[in-house]
């Protein structure tokens, strides 16, 4: 015998998303004292890492809209159909945002970049995996 599937509990998703704003939070503080204590770059590490986590964080962000726009058994097909609408969405933001920050933004570290996102993106998925 199955069990029917557990209904999508937005309000713990919305928990979650709140969570990561902290996560934000916390890495920037956290980077800052190590650039005031250690690096002494000028906040440029900082900037970079600051810009790359808030990247993953507003894209992923992004993407739960997408996903939870539509809820019920019902609307099942839709919340598909978002779902991929979703993840374009969130790789479309990712790149033009890569972009739009190499091209604007000067001087930058791009480790300090890309390590913010990658931060930003395991804890994301650390947070999924503690949701199941």
């Amino acid at each position: 015998m199955t069990k029917p599937a557990k209904r999508t509990q937005t309000d713990q998703i919305r928990l979650y998303i709140k969570r990561q704003a902290w996560v934000l939070l916390t890495l920037i503080m956290v980077v800052w004292i190590l650039d005031q204590l250690w690096l002494h770059s000028n906040l440029l590490v900082v900037k970079g890492t600051a810009i790359g986590a808030l990247l993953s964080f507003t894209t992923q962000v992004v993407f739960a809209g997408f996903v939870f726009w539509h809820t019920g058994y019902r609307a099942r097909l839709r919340i598909v159909s978002q779902l991929y609408r979703g993840q374009m969405a969130k790789w479309l933001l990712t790149v033009l945002g890569f972009a739009l920050i190499f091209i604007t933004i000067k001087p930058l570290s791009a480790p300090a970049l890309f390590i913010g996102f990658m931060v930003m993106q395991i804890s994301h998925s650390w947070m999924l995996w503690r949701i199941r």
